[in-house]
């Protein structure tokens, strides 16, 4: 039955975030536990490496920098498209850190041990250097758009452990109304605290269901607000990121990505 697998799923999401937390073997989810190692960064990089569509490259993080030379703050867990170019000379065995292209990049993740208003503020100064994206106007075909790809890459902010989630969502209010000039566009996608809440941003027109009702609401006039919540947020966490990955794995096979810029400019500096 379908009620079975779907049950079923809910319990690997569940497995799946025992291993992010460190309470159960990497084994039990991994095919290559001796390549994970015991950082958190590489866990999380392994969970959607084995997770994200195929065409996704995930590697532990540097920077992101745009073709005018403009660079990010660092970033631990960088997720580019399969055509994008890569620069991991110093990553040869996945251990290392890289460094990654604006265009290209799908998401990227600050991980964090315990988060609390320190550790969420510095996720939240890094986020907010990412360079804005560059108009993909004539570089997708005429029937096609993709409306939000001003706000990409998708941004996740993870933490194994942290203080309480009224007090994380009170920071985080508190951080954006002192920063109102950081766009919404560069404010995270979703925060993950596992086994205690999740923090989405919430886009216009989304829709929230009561879980004691099922009743589904659509939201309006809310873009760039958060909604907080605690119901099942592993599972609820995991499958939006992993859904949102793919969406934009599918979306950027329509884009006509060009990196000449990115040689013509090193070329200029000899």
């Amino acid at each position: 039955m379908a009620g079975d697998f779907y049950s079923r799923l809910r319990d690997y999401y569940l497995q799946v975030a025992k291993v992010l937390r460190g309470e159960a073997e990497a084994g039990a989810i991994f095919p290559n536990p001796t390549d994970v190692g015991q950082a958190r960064e590489k866990v999380y990089a392994e969970f959607l490496r084995q997770h994200a569509p195929s065409k996704c490259n995930v590697f532990l993080g540097g920077f992101l920098f745009d073709e005018d030379g403009n660079e990010s703050r660092q970033m631990d867990v960088i997720v580019t498209t399969d055509t994008a170019p890569r620069f991991n000379f110093h990553n040869s065995d996945g251990s290392g850190k890289s460094f990654s292209t604006l265009e290209g990049t799908l998401g990227v993740a600050s991980i964090k041990s315990t988060l609390d208003k320190k550790q969420l503020y510095e996720a939240l100064d890094g986020m907010a250097s990412i360079p804005p994206m560059a108009s993909i106007a004539g570089r997708i075909p005429q029937t096609f758009s993709i409306p939000n790809y001003s706000e990409w890459p998708y941004k996740i902010i993870y933490a194994s452990n942290g203080i309480h989630g009224n007090t994380i969502f009170a920071h985080l209010n508190a951080y954006y109304k002192e920063h109102r000039e950081i766009p919404i566009s560069r404010r995270p996608d979703v925060i993950h605290v596992a086994g205690k809440y999740t923090i989405f941003q919430i886009r216009e027109g989304a829709t929230v269901m009561d879980a004691s009702t099922g009743i589904e609401t659509t939201l309006s006039g809310v873009a760039g607000s958060f909604l907080y919540s605690e119901y099942s947020p592993d599972v609820t966490a995991i499958a939006w990121v992993l859904d949102d990955l793919q969406l934009r794995a599918v979306a950027s096979t329509h884009i006509l990505f060009k990196y000449g810029g990115i040689r013509k400019k090193v070329l200029e500096t000899i």
